[in-house]
């Protein structure tokens, strides 16, 4: 019995807290709408920014391949810095607020987990054990890549990142072929969401390790009164992260896997029971604490717009709005895919490869028009050259795959894709 008499949610509370779940899914649904969208338009031929200039993580990945080797990792433009460095501010301050407010992955995932919740009326569990040890995964991931960044000076992640493979859903090419293993991640994580609530978040993103790992410093928490708690359990059936906040040790949720939802505050049948803030006496009401995620999250975006220094495009594309046609600019080079693993115009806009007009056209094509997911067989049929001329001036054997990408190409002779694409026009 609990210590004190509990007053149910009364209807205000009620509504308060339809219209915090109702803000919550707008913000997450308009956050994923424009990553969408966004990486559509690049895929497609458009000026828009690509899913690598969307990912706070790479800004991690950058800043260490600068420590490491002096440069910038390619495809990353400085944009990403602004977003990651955001992102850790708002975890010192709210924890992993970024994941369960704004992260459009993490959106994704539980819009997949509500169509789970109708799908099954009682979705099986994975073993207590097994799932705290499945958990540390993504601490292993997080070491992988930040070591792979250091040592390669490369995205490494890239072709395995199923939040990469979103990004480049309107080419089905460069799914079955770049990306085709964060393809089969993607299709997993959603599978594997529907089944059982934020699949990934639970046991591969390198950010959310990074981020709840950064979040044990802030003072921001779910807390329990216990002497107001009723034993009901909604609250851990509420969570996403399966974390038992009925239970939580001194009536405090300190553990890393919380995503600040606070699908958990807003199921809470008793007045008080439950809360987030910065303490006992700071609360924050769910409305609140979305508000102060988003305006922790923006502020210092829109400073950085303001101010000129938040790019999310190559200066290749400095005067264009988004959406045009990439071949809009001058020279035709708006096609080229920063995913395909483009140097010129990514870092900084410092180009480290020769200019497309020191080569004449093929067929009107320049180098930076072919993308690196195009077949041999696509790019020799683009160019109107036979194939074995193709492979003549490419260097290739003539047993060589002709459906493998310009991208694995490039890998198997042990060059960069940018180098190798401008041999065709030597």
């Amino acid at each position: 019995m609990s210590a004190t008499p509990a007053t149910p949610t009364g209807k205000r509370e009620k509504r308060l807290a339809l219209v915090s779940r109702i803000l919550r899914w707008v913000t997450l649904g308009s956050f994923l709408a424009f990553v969408l969208a966004a990486t559509a338009l690049h895929t497609l031929g458009y000026v828009g920014p690509s899913i690598h200039a969307l990912c706070p993580y790479g800004g991690l990945e950058s800043m260490l391949s600068i420590v490491a080797v002096g440069t910038f990792l390619k495809r990353i433009v400085i944009g990403t810095f602004v977003l990651f460095g955001t992102t850790v501010l708002l975890a010192v301050v709210m924890r992993r607020s970024f994941c369960g407010q704004i992260c459009a992955f993490g959106a994704l995932q539980e819009f997949f987990g509500k169509i789970g919740a109708k799908l099954f009326k009682k979705r099986p569990t994975i073993p207590k054990k097994l799932d705290g040890v499945l958990r540390y995964l993504k601490f292993v991931v997080l070491g992988v890549t930040v070591a792979m960044a250091w040592i390669t000076g490369e995205l490494w992640i890239t072709p395995y990142d199923p939040f990469n493979a979103l990004g480049h859903l309107a080419d089905f090419n460069a799914l079955i072929t770049s990306y085709l293993v964060g393809f089969i991640v993607l299709v997993i994580t959603l599978l594997g969401s529907v089944v059982y609530d934020r699949f990934f978040c639970k046991y591969l993103c390198p950010a959310g390790a990074l981020y709840g790992a950064i979040g044990k410093v802030s003072p921001y928490a779910v807390r329990v009164e216990e002497s107001a708690c009723i034993r009901c359990g909604k609250c851990s059936r509420a969570c996403p992260m399966n974390i038992d906040v009925m239970n939580a040790k001194n009536g405090r949720v300190t553990s890393m896997e919380c995503i600040n939802c606070n699908e958990c505050i807003t199921v809470c049948p008793v007045q008080g029971a439950i809360h987030t803030g910065f303490s006992k006496k700071a609360r924050i009401h769910p409305i609140l604490a979305t508000v102060l995620a988003l305006t922790l999250f923006l502020t210092p975006i829109g400073i950085a717009a303001a101010t000129g220094n938040m790019q999310l495009l190559p200066n290749k594309y400095e005067g264009l709005s988004w959406g045009v046609p990439a071949e809009a600019e001058e020279g035709g080079g708006g096609h080229e895919d920063e995913a395909e693993g483009v140097e010129s115009g990514d870092h900084e806009g410092e180009a480290t490869v020769l200019e497309d007009e020191d080569y004449e056209a093929i067929n009107g094509y320049a180098p930076n028009d072919l993308r690196g997911s195009y077949t041999l067989e696509q790019t020799a049929d683009l160019l109107g050259i036979p194939l074995d001329e193709l492979y003549r001036r490419l260097g290739l054997p003539a047993d060589y795959p002709a459906n493998a990408s310009l991208s694995n190409a490039a890998t198997d002779m042990g060059m960069g894709l940018s180098d190798f694409k401008h041999q065709l026009f030597d």
